[in-house]
């Protein structure tokens, strides 16, 4: 049986290999067994029961596909969506993001200039 490295399993996910380690430090998934040198043994089998996660949606849900962004009003609502998703879980107050976003778009537009 050939194994994966944690990098081919990425690729094969489409998602970074960074995500991966994420939602092993995470615990989303479980860790794989390792070689005598500690690399990850990924198994085909292993593989495709972290893609059926993925699909029933039992990663990570902020997790982001590599895939080209969209400018569409579906996209960004969507988008929005998932920010104040965030704000909510780390307690953030709307006003205050709101107030910081301004102020980094004003840095950005003068650094452009």
């Amino acid at each position: 049986m050939k194994y994966l490295t944690t990098l081919e399993v990425a690729h094969e996910l489409g998602v970074s290999k960074q995500t991966v380690l994420n939602w092993l430090y995470a615990g989303r998934i479980q860790e794989p067994p390792r070689n005598a040198q500690g690399y990850r043994l990924w198994s085909p089998s292993r593989v495709d029961l972290v893609r059926a996660m993925m699909q029933d949606g039992r990663v990570h849900k902020r997790t982001i596909i590599h895939q080209k962004p969209r400018a569409t009003a579906a996209f960004l609502t969507d988008y929005a969506r998932e920010v104040a998703g965030v704000l909510v879980e780390a307690g953030i107050a709307e006003v205050a993001f709101t107030r910081e976003l301004s102020k980094a778009l004003t840095r950005q537009r003068r650094s452009a200039r």
